[in-house]
């Protein structure tokens, strides 16, 4: 009998539940006891052992040490990296030891990272760098989950294999060596139980996954699974792969598996001219050897990497191979996918079988939820009610339709589990579903709970304070808010396609921004404005910044993709080259938009807002007359395209500022100056002047560019003086400062005697 010992990283998830993470795995079980949590491995352990004559190496004399590392988190974007303004103190477990083979070895559980040492005392540096480096590539938001995790503490699993099993496990090995194929791909059925809480079944699907099993092995066929987003096909493809093993595992020749992988991976490595086909070559005669399947992922670009077209890329190296019947593959795609491939490398397409599948009946979807409260009520001891399943598929039905059922359903009550278990709670409610909503989406409560009145003069009154001096504008986005609370917008389209046009600084952005925060500013920790300079895009090829290029999406779809809940503001679109304007034709028409590699981005979740100055432009032309809407209206229809201009919801025209509004902003703007943390920590408030805010209004408008320069006088004449005045009074607060215009300049007053 062998007997092998494993380090098993424990902490208290709550106060009856403990997680354990055997240290150098994947596998990680959670248990009210220990004993029980250490039987479990144990004995899973023992069956892989049996099926695939392979266990873990083991860490017999594993040693536990905490290392806290500083962080300073950061947003990372394109156009730089924005660190937070506090750091983080993260403690880091490291578990280490030496190797049966006498290396010292060290591993970080809970940031899968593992690296070799050879002196003791480099051991904390290691782990500081290992730490940073991964928490560095991780958002503010991510990194707090490691500050929630209990105190860890290290226990121990012994495995014990018999000389019978040992015997089995080594004539099953000697059946066959792989070596490319564990470099690139990854072996299905996994040894290990899906990391994720939902279960890795294909509920409702057994009809499908007897089909694609009987295609896969009495048919020797390549099988591309069709469906949309959500609809199953990898959970069709996980269970297919497991009855296939079932089937063959017996046989002489041994089981078949599937081996997971993307063109990327195939290739990656490659350093020179024919490596990469070397490598491909490899994997392809093993395959063909070992009678197992290649699934892969992203299969679209398997026709784009490798050359610089269909013809030279990695799919046109396989077609012989293909073509012989030496090689078989699945994967799954889109329909919007698939005719991409079919497109480019009809050759290729032409030796893979297509399973479409089909969308759930509703009685199907409720039963599969159904099966997943029972199963996370058995597994997790979480009870799901009835009534909040039935809201979860109503808000997913109505709001979530760039995806499908029963994966979105899935997905989105896991994360309710997730959070029910960090609480330390043991319900689903329709108010726990309701708050995962709103955090997802930013949608506001008032808009999704139909029981809910929407008191239009407070929806009124909140742009009202938002956008100053635009009435027609207010009204506008207020009736916006109204079809979509009555359920009235076309569900096939974006929320509201608008054309704000108008001069310059005179409330625009500012609209956009304040129907962004009211519609979508709830609960996503995210920016819901999506702003895009279209002066930026004044010629043909540039239309890859925005859409894409092989397999890097553009800003426009990553932005989208990022936050479907969001208003798509297309500043100056009047700029943009009129090649920009056919691809928002589709947009605005049925709401999606295909990229080149056939991967749709979902717009029916915006309001798609573009800004323009053409009615201002205009304005000498039309002599000494008041412009009027009827004008801009007709300035505009003329430049668009009529199939454009049609597909517009609405056009809202801004008008110049007069002087009372421009006052009205002024006040507005000094008023949130009181906001600012210099003044809030010190306790102070501001008080300003009539004088004051008519000498601003007067110096900060300028009728080209309107209210814009306001801000920017404000910060020139009042901010810098007040900091002038607080640094040269450092104790001064708890005070009121009356700030007033006289002949030499800002005059400051307060009430108090303190400085």
């Amino acid at each position: 009998m062998d007997i092998y010992r494993y380090p098993l990283l424990c902490w208290q998830l709550t106060k009856q539940v403990i997680c354990g993470r055997l240290v150098g795995t994947e596998y990680e079980l959670v248990s009210h006891q220990l004993n029980k949590l250490q039987a479990h491995l144990a004995e899973h352990l023992q069956r892989e052992y049996i099926q695939y004559a392979s266990l873990p190496d083991p860490l017999p004399d594993a040693r536990l040490k905490k290392v806290t590392v500083n962080i300073r988190p950061a947003y990372r974007e394109e156009s730089g990296v924005f660190p937070v303004s506090h750091a983080l103190l993260i403690p880091v477990t490291a578990v280490y030891g030496t190797t049966q083979e006498g290396y010292s070895e060290c591993y970080l559980p809970l940031l899968d990272q593992h690296f070799f040492f050879y002196k003791q005392e480099q051991l904390r540096a290691l782990i500081e760098y290992f730490a940073r480096d991964y928490f560095n590539h991780q958002t503010p938001e991510s990194l707090h989950r490691y500050l929630m995790l209990g105190e860890p503490w290290l226990e121990e699993v012994t495995v014990r294999i018999k000389a019978r099993e040992l015997n089995r496990a080594e004539r099953l090995q000697e059946l066959i060596e792989l070596e490319t194929l564990p470099q690139v791909a990854d072996r299905f059925p996994r040894k290990t139980k899906g990391s994720g809480i939902a279960p890795e079944t294909a509920w409702e699907r057994s009809e499908l996954v007897t089909t694609l099993v009987d295609k896969l092995i009495k048919e020797r066929a390549s099988v591309i699974l069709i469906g949309e987003q959500g609809i199953g096909k990898t959970m069709i493809l996980l269970e297919a792969a497991r009855k296939i093993l079932m089937q063959t595992k017996e046989r002489d020749e041994g089981p078949n598996y599937f081996w997971r992988t993307t063109p990327q991976r195939m290739i990656a490595g490659a350093r020179y001219l024919g490596e990469w086909q070397e490598s491909c070559e490899l994997l392809m005669d093993e395959l063909h050897r070992s009678e197992d399947i290649l699934w892969i992922n992203d299969f679209v670009h398997l026709l784009t990497v490798g050359g610089e077209g269909p013809e030279d890329s990695i799919a046109a190296f396989m077609l012989p191979n293909l073509r012989q019947g030496r090689l078989q593959i699945v994967s799954e795609l889109t329909r919007q996918e698939w005719e991409r491939v079919r497109q480019r490398l009809p050759s290729f397409a032409a030796h893979c079988h297509v399973v479409t599948i089909p969308h759930l009946s509703k009685k199907q979807i409720f039963k599969i939820m159904r099966l997943f409260a029972n199963y996370i009520q058995k597994q997790l001891l979480i009870t799901i009610e009835e009534p909040a399943l039935n809201l979860a598929y109503r808000l997913l039905d109505r709001y979530l339709r760039y995806q499908a059922f029963p994966g979105k359903i899935i997905q989105f009550l896991t994360h309710c589990v997730n959070d029910v278990l960090t609480q330390d709670n043991k319900l689903i409610d329709k108010e726990k579903v309701l708050t995962q909503f709103v955090q997802k989406t930013g949608l506001p409560t008032f808009l999704l709970r139909d029981e809910l009145i929407l008191d239009t003069t407070a929806l009124r009154d909140y742009f009202a304070k938002r956008i100053i001096g635009q009435a027609q504008a207010i009204q506008h986005v207020s009736e916006i808010i109204m079809v979509f609370k009555a359920g009235l917008n076309d569900p096939s389209k974006p929320i509201a396609t608008l054309l704000f046009s108008g001069p310059t600084g005179v409330g625009k952005t500012a609209c956009a921004r304040a129907l962004a925060d009211y519609f979508f500013g709830q609960g996503q920790t995210l920016n819901p404005l999506i702003r895009l300079d279209m002066s930026e895009f004044q010629h043909p090829v540039q239309i890859d910044r925005l859409l894409g290029q092989f397999e890097k999406p553009g800003k426009l779809i990553r932005e989208v993709r990022e936050r479907p809940f969001s208003v798509v503001l297309l500043d100056e679109i009047e700029k943009a080259h009129p090649i920009f304007f056919d691809v928002l034709l589709n947009v605005m028409d049925e709401g999606i938009l295909v990229d080149n590699n056939g991967r749709v981005t979902d717009f029916r979740n915006v309001i798609l807002i573009m800004t323009s100055n053409l009615g201002a432009r205009h304005r000498e032309s039309i002599s000494f007359l008041k412009q009027t809407d009827t004008d801009i209206d007709s300035i505009v229809r003329r430049f668009f395209r009529p199939e454009f201009y049609n597909r517009i919801d609405k056009v809202v025209n801004f008008h110049a500022l007069d002087a009372t509004t421009i006052a009205h902003i002024t006040r507005k703007e000094l008023a949130a100056l009181n906001e600012r943390e210099g003044f809030q920590e010190r306790s102070l408030t501001l008080a300003f002047t009539p004088k004051l805010v008519e000498h601003l209004a007067r110096q900060g408008f300028d009728p080209e560019y309107g209210a814009r320069p306001l801000q920017r006088t404000i910060e020139r004449l009042v901010v810098a003086k007040l900091a002038e005045y607080l640094l040269q009074h450092p104790q001064i607060k708890g005070i009121q400062l009356l700030v007033d215009w006289g002949e030499e300049g800002i005059k400051l007053e307060s009430n108090s005697s303190t400085h």
